[in-house]
Formats: structure tokens, sequence, C-alpha cells
């Protein structure tokens, strides 16, 4: 009876060092994807981690890097912020994940507008702005002119020509 008792108390801890193993695993396939440049499959694994051991401070370090590489500083300040909570000051890690949530807030960062100031006007397509057709269609008359001008000052050149006499014997100049 003893020994099923000490069997149940053991338990949870051989569950724990399965779990822990586990995400061991899914860590370094997920480092391997992230340094093939197989961003999302890298995240997938690193969330797999994650689940496994979510009191664990490195899952969310690798989540964080994954995401700003997947270009979703949103996700990705959240995990920077876990892992900041769950390691020492001193960890050589946290200067890298700092400086990424710094670019992150500094990216996403839109200066305060007062309530009374209009929403900014959506941008608009070049040719959608008032002030094109009619300066393409300036140049365009701009250019015509100076054609049709180029032509009137050259002068007609079957002017020059000398005069055809036309005799018996023929027409010569």
């Amino acid at each position: 009876m003893t020994i099923a008792v000490v069997l149940l108390a053991l338990a949870p801890a051989a569950r724990g060092d399965d779990a822990e193993a586990r995400a061991l695993e899914h860590l370094d396939r997920g480092v391997a994807a992230f340094q093939a440049g197989e961003y999302t499959r890298a995240h997938r694994e690193f969330r797999a981690a994650h689940e496994l051991v979510p009191d664990r401070a490195n899952p969310y370090r690798w989540l964080a890097l994954t995401e700003m590489q997947l270009g979703d500083c949103a996700r990705a300040v959240p995990n920077i912020a876990e892992f900041e909570r769950r390691v020492a000051a001193a960890d050589p890690r946290l200067a890298e994940l700092v400086r990424l949530r710094v670019l992150c807030e500094r990216e996403h960062a839109t200066p305060p507008r007062p309530p009374s100031a209009p929403a900014p006007a959506p941008r608009r397509r070049l040719t959608q702005r008032a002030w094109f057709w009619p300066t393409v269609a300036g140049v365009t008359a701009v250019v015509a002119g100076g054609v049709v001008l180029g032509f009137a000052l050259a002068g007609d050149d079957v002017s020059r020509l000398p005069p055809i006499q036309c005799g018996g014997t023929g027409c010569a100049p």
C-alpha cells in the first residue's frame, strides 16, 4: 500500500519532467526553424513549448523574436513584457528584448491629436488630386504650341528652291 502512495505522489513530478522534455524538443525545433528563416513554423514550435511550460521565460523570448521577424509588434510586446517579468535584471538576453520593445513602440507611436482636431484626410493617388489633370492638359498645350510654332518659324523650305523654267527642250532649274 505504501508503494502505491509513493508512486501516486511521484506521478505529477514525472509528468512535469515529461512536459519539460517535450518543451525542450519544441524549443530545439523552433530554434532550427528560426535560424532557417521559417518563422511561421518556428512560431508554432515556440507556441507549443509555451503551452507545455507557461511559467518558463525562454518560450516568451523566442515567441517575441519570431513575432518581430513576422512583423507583428502587437503580439511581440506582451511576450517581451512576460519575459522581462520572469528573468533577473542582470540577464544578458534582456537588453536584446528591451531594444526590440523600444523599436516596436517607436514604430507604432503616433503623436497625440487634440480632440478638436479633425482626423487627417486619407491619402489619394496622384491621378485623383485636383491639380493633376489640369497640369497634364497645360503641359500638353505648351508642347503642342511649341511644335506648331517651330514649324511656323522654320519657314517653307519649298520656296528656297530655284525656280523651274520650262521651254521647248524641257524643264530645267
